[in-house]
């Protein structure tokens, strides 16, 4: 199921902005020992992505391919430890049901979106900002969070501004995010 939902993440997101998969670039070979250097327990979400694409690196040339969704990047594979070093000096106080919280998408402010593993076994998707470094659910799981993001795609939410850069229509994201990540305050805000 996650593995499809990432697949038609891609789709959507090539009938968008052609180029943009092709700017993930290649799995690395050893992606399972570098992902093994953040913890042993990868999580799913992790092993679907990072298996088929590498990501899109800090200082890409061609800024109108950066985004995964407005103004994040999928983090590079070879950038996940320096981005977790970061978010570590960021967050830094794990709330008491917190487990383990892993970098996935950043921009340039090192704001985040990160899988969450809870310590009672679930897991989520979070955000957190430089400035207020708390985590602020997003999603309840792996699967929402990718199944929102291809229904924004669906839903023309995402479209491409003047200068070609991905963009998102607000009030349309906050109504859909709330049909799919019901009793979620982040999308009601």
């Amino acid at each position: 199921m996650l593995s499809d939902l990432f697949d038609e993440f891609m789709f959507l997101s090539k009938k968008l902005r052609e180029e943009y998969p092709k700017s993930l670039g290649e799995k690395v070979d050893n992606w399972e020992e570098i992902l093994q250097l953040l913890d042993n327990d990868i999580p799913m979400l992790y092993q679907v992505i990072y298996s088929k694409v590498s990501g899109t690196h800090r200082d890409i040339k061609q800024q109108e391919l950066m985004d995964f969704i407005p103004g994040y990047r999928l983090i590079h594979i070879n950038e996940l430890n320096h981005e977790a070093v970061t978010l570590k000096s960021i967050y830094k106080d794990y709330d008491a049901k917190v487990k383990k919280v892993t970098p996935l998408l950043t921009n340039y402010s090192s704001d985040f979106i990160c899988h969450c593993n809870m310590i009672d076994g679930t897991e989520n998707v979070a955000s957190i900002t430089h400035d207020d470094p708390k985590l602020t659910l997003m999603h309840v799981s792996s699967e929402k969070f990718l199944e929102t993001l291809c229904e924004f795609y669906k839903s023309n939410v995402y479209y491409l501004d003047s200068d070609g850069y991905l963009d998102y229509d607000f009030e349309k994201e906050g109504e859909i995010g709330a049909k799919i990540n019901k009793n979620i305050d982040y999308w009601s805000n």
